[in-house]
């Protein structure tokens, strides 16, 4: 294992709606044996809100410079802040225009470049790696699972570490935690809708529908997400969704660390499931001793 200590970005849902995220995610590295160092005074990365680019890049620039001053890598497990981070790090190491630019607004913003902008997804699968992962598995997940990653961790293909079209990062993990992998292409990859819930809300809820009714399709017994709009559009929205449509579809959706952290031993508790909306009881029942499992066989 590669990495023992991150700059930690948590993004600003990480004290709302997505408290379940930055829990699970907290002690899932925690476990890992990883430290992450929450950046001190950290701002908003403008969110998929801000269109004007020189805006991004400035919002972004000052976090990175304070994760600079660390002299490690940058994790979030947000993929739009993802996003926002990688797409600024890529400019500022490859336009000095851009850059000047962004110096000119305030010195402060003076990024250097010495660091990387991750998604801690990315940094689970690629760095800590799938073989240190499973010498440290104490369970297993006998669950199926639909994976969605969105749009935001493989596009655009120059900043994203995974396939845009066909990614397989939440494949591998869930295969490895003794999950299934039910067909879930091309819903995957499509949108959730969450940019859309505030102007278009019904738009979003039938973007959000097909997705989850696809899983259902398939036989999923929960989806795993890697980014809390879209775990707040499938989850905490599921129960709107149900009553626009007047269907019923009772899907968990979990946090990919919350799916692992099972695996890896965690109490619910400490992965706040109970604080996703739709009810976790009947995946935490079907977490098995890996041991047993063996004996089994």
């Amino acid at each position: 294992m590669g990495v023992t200590k991150l700059a930690y970005y948590p993004g600003c849902a990480s004290a709302t709606h997505a408290i379940d995220q930055e829990i699970s995610t907290k002690a899932v590295f925690e476990k890992l044996g990883i430290e992450l160092t929450e950046l001190e005074d950290w701002n908003c990365c403008g969110a998929a809100e801000v269109e004007d680019p020189m805006l991004v890049y400035a919002l972004n620039a000052r976090n990175l410079v304070i994760a600079e001053r660390e002299g490690v890598d940058v994790a979030t497990p947000c993929s739009i802040c993802f996003y926002n981070l990688a797409r600024t790090d890529k400019v500022l190491k490859e336009d000095e225009g851009i850059r000047e630019k962004i110096r000119n607004i305030d010195s402060s913003l003076d990024y250097k470049g010495t660091i990387k902008a991750r998604h801690t997804l990315d940094v689970i699968v690629s760095e800590v790696g799938l073989d240190e992962i499973s010498g440290r598995l104490e369970k297993q997940v006998a669950v199926k699972v639909a994976p969605y990653y969105g749009c935001y961790i493989g596009r655009p293909s120059e900043i994203g570490f995974d396939d845009p079209e066909n990614p397989k990062s939440l494949d591998r993990l869930i295969e490895l935690i003794g999950g299934e992998v039910v067909p879930f292409r091309p819903v995957n990859v499509r949108c959730c809708g969450g940019p859309l819930m505030m102007t278009k809300g019904d738009i979003a809820f039938e973007m959000a529908r097909k997705i989850l009714e696809t899983a259902k399709m398939e036989g999923a017994d929960c989806i795993v997400v890697a980014c809390p709009l879209c775990h707040m559009m499938l989850d905490a929205k599921q129960p709107d969704i149900e009553e626009y449509f007047n269907i019923r579809i009772k899907m968990p959706v979990l946090y990919f660390t919350q799916l692992l952290g099972l695996a890896l031993g965690i109490e619910p508790m400490k992965l706040a499931l109970h604080q996703n909306i739709v009810p976790t009881n009947e995946i935490e029942e079907k977490v098995i001793d890996r041991v047993e499992t063996v004996e089994e066989e």
